[in-house]
């Protein structure tokens, strides 16, 4: 009976190892900010910020869940939206930023939130 009990219990461990070394968490700090705009709209924003390798950000903006990668910029932090909505960027400076849509037409793009920043 307890040969059988152990054999079961290292079953399970190795169960339980296999499919946590097959799981891909991305690891790293999380850091949620909420900014104040322009005209008083919010916008709640979350980074994820890896040990390696560039950020992360996701944010909601008229009602669609936007997920951004990092951009190389000449200055601040540019994040440029994945698939689905390729056309919005988040770009901040310090604690402020704004986010631009872009169209094939405007070079320029239009600013849909600016003067945002973060409570001090």
């Amino acid at each position: 009976m307890n040969r059988a009990i152990a054999a079961l219990s290292a079953c399970c461990s190795l169960l339980l190892g296999a499919c946590d070394s097959g799981s891909h968490r991305m690891k790293g700090e999380v850091d949620s900010l909420v900014y104040l705009c322009k005209g008083g709209a919010e916008l709640a924003v979350k980074y994820l910020i890896p040990p390696q390798g560039p950020a992360t950000a996701t944010l909601t903006y008229d009602n669609k869940l936007i997920t951004m990668h990092q951009e190389p910029a000449a200055s601040g932090v540019l994040f440029v939206a994945d698939k689905g909505y390729p056309d919005y960027r988040w770009h901040t400076k310090g604690q402020e930023g704004r986010l631009v849509l872009y169209s094939s037409n405007d070079g320029d793009g239009e600013v849909l939130l600016g003067n945002c920043s973060t409570p001090d």
